[in-house]
């Protein structure tokens, strides 16, 4: 079992900064359409001040792979069970977003082989303001 002591770590805030190119390569990725995702012009038309991120696209700002490394979770098998978003206001090209990474919990639960051991962490982006952007729940599955 994981060891409940990682409860309330903490990373190191880590500090990106939302670019066009990479909101546009998102929403091409998801297949989404919406010129708003692409398009200064109609994203003002829409009322936003700029180009707009989709919904998901936290999660490219979330992972936080040395964060994760340090909780040494092994080369176990690691299967993405769940993931939650809660917004402050839409992230928008030009945003420096700074980035907060915990664990949120430890558990065990009984698997078809066997218990495996789940860690929910949590990511809270703030604006330069300190303003909550996002905060996202990921809930992660460990094979033992």
């Amino acid at each position: 079992m994981l060891d409940r002591s990682l409860i309330g770590r903490e990373s190191e805030p880590v500090v990106h900064d939302v670019e066009k190119g990479a909101i546009r390569r998102f929403a091409d990725a998801l297949g989404d359409p919406n010129p708003i995702y692409q398009d200064e012009v109609a994203a003002r038309a829409a009322g936003l001040p700029g180009i707009v991120a989709p919904p998901t696209f936290p999660i490219v700002l979330a992972t936080n792979e040395r964060f994760r490394h340090s909780l040494d979770l092994g080369t176990r098998s690691i299967l993405h069970g769940e993931q939650q978003f809660e917004y402050g206001r839409a992230l928008v090209a030009g945003d420096r977003v700074t980035v907060t990474s915990r664990v949120a919990d430890v558990l065990e639960r009984p698997g078809a082989s066997g218990p495996t051991d789940v860690i929910v962490i949590e990511d809270e982006g703030r604006d330069d303001k300190g303003e909550l952007l996002f905060r996202s729940r990921a809930t992660l599955i460990l094979r033992r």
